[in-house]
């Protein structure tokens, strides 16, 4: 089971002695059993995967199913497209920029081989300040054929809110893709955005292929700067940022203190006592996505790609 440590999750990364970053969630859809708060609900039909994790005769094997293993949306053999229809969201005033993003993950769940082509796809499409829906993000299978790839894909399908014409991403190559294939998927809007709401469509054309998405978020970003608050322990550096495979946290001393990572819904994903100045922190097995850092009392944020 998923379990959010906050209902609203309020987490301040300190850039500098002088700034802060508050990231809220303003909506989520997770499609578990349970309701998390704050809701994003939804209409249309939808077909739930209670696998958790993937047969070992299917692509990939012995893969989450669902973040965390739990439930996720699944689109398999939906030739004419399942579509997902998110409320409408009233954004509070203050936000510096809005982001809707979503875990997805593309897979053969009866046999080996197959996956989405370039048939097959999810396609998200916006609505803001109660306007009329307009495609943006589609992700396919791989141009050429067919392919796969679990959530923990490297693959970041970024873009913002305009214009409104779609920005297509899709494997180049076919197979297991783990750098190409596209896990995180995202679309930034300004904090001046009043209302948001986004419709999904997944489309696959056959048994063997499906798509699954998970963890359907709404975010505001606001950064404060003139704020007092100080950091423990500003001589902290980590790098690179944007992160692929590893981490390097540099300290001036090598007294024993606590690294915890968190993810974008405040789930604690790492744990562990540093004890050297320099550390090496191998996260190529998280999705990609926005992480947070608390080493010690200091907090950085950064991108897995």
């Amino acid at each position: 089971m998923k379990r959010l440590l906050l209902t609203l999750i309020t987490l301040f990364v300190f850039g500098t002695a002088h700034s802060q970053l508050t990231i809220d969630t303003l909506a989520m859809q997770n499609f578990d059993t349970v309701v998390y708060s704050p809701n994003w609900p939804f209409t249309g039909p939808v077909v739930y995967n209670t696998m958790g994790v993937s047969p070992a005769a299917s692509s990939p094997s012995n893969s989450p199913t669902g973040i965390g293993n739990t439930r996720s949306w699944e689109s398999t053999t939906q030739s004419a497209g399942l579509i997902l229809t998110f409320t409408t969201i009233n954004i509070p005033a203050g936000y510096d920029s809005i982001r809707a993003h979503f875990s997805l993950a593309a897979m053969n769940l009866i046999s080996t081989g197959g996956g989405p082509d370039n048939l097959d796809y999810v396609l998200t499409e916006v609505s803001f300040n109660g306007g009329p829906f307009y495609s943006r993000l589609r992700i396919r299978g791989a141009v050429a054929n067919n392919s796969w790839w679990p959530y923990a894909a490297t693959g970041v399908a970024k873009v913002y809110y305009q214009p409104q014409s779609e920005v297509v991403f899709a494997p180049t190559n076919s197979g297991l893709q783990t750098t190409e294939g596209y896990s995180f998927c995202e679309i930034v809007f300004p904090g001046s955005i009043n209302q948001i709401s986004i419709r999904m469509t997944g489309r696959s054309s056959s048994s063997t292929d499906s798509w699954l998405v998970d963890n359907v978020m709404l975010t505001g970003e606001k950064l404060a700067t003139g704020v007092s608050s100080i950091q423990k322990n500003s001589s902290v550096k980590i790098y690179p940022n944007p992160a692929n495979d590893v981490i390097h946290i540099v300290r001036n001393t090598n007294k024993l203190c606590d690294l915890t990572i968190l993810n974008a819904i405040g789930q604690v994903v790492l744990s562990k006592e540093l004890s050297k100045a320099t550390e090496t922190i191998n996260i190529s097995e998280f999705p990609a996505g926005i992480y947070f850092l608390n080493v010690d009392g200091t907090f950085r944020k950064i991108v897995k790609q």
